[in-house]
């Protein structure tokens, strides 16, 4: 296990994987024109990655809690696993498809030097 594992916040979520081109177009058709299908859509054509992962401890986050589970940290926790990176280097686009309830669809991508602010 890389340190960044062991000491970031996020935990990996399960079954997960960056969705193939070919993933997106059967469960996102263009004649479907939902707002989770648009927005699957739009990210990957401005270069975004979609990823699918599943957290199957999810209820007893939200009772743990009181209030709704925050996907983000083990997004960006398991995109930086799939893509052999630290989390610094990747950017969450947006939750792009939350119809499943343990399970979530998610725009990322690596940081390039475009996302630097010069000033």
């Amino acid at each position: 296990m890389a340190e960044w594992e062991s000491s970031y916040g996020g935990m990996r979520l399960h079954n997960a994987r960056i969705l193939t081109a070919e993933e997106i177009n059967e469960r996102y058709p263009l004649e479907v024109d939902s707002r989770m299908a648009r927005l699957t859509r739009e990210f990957a054509e401005r270069g975004y990655d979609i990823l699918y992962g599943e957290n199957p401890n999810l209820m007893s986050a939200d009772v743990l809690f009181g209030k709704p589970y925050d996907w983000t940290a083990d997004i960006i926790m398991t995109a930086a696993y799939l893509y052999k990176t630290t989390p610094e280097q990747i950017v969450l686009g947006c939750y792009t498809d939350m119809s499943e309830t343990k399970a979530i669809y998610a725009a990322v991508r690596l940081r390039n030097s475009s996302d630097i602010l010069m000033i």
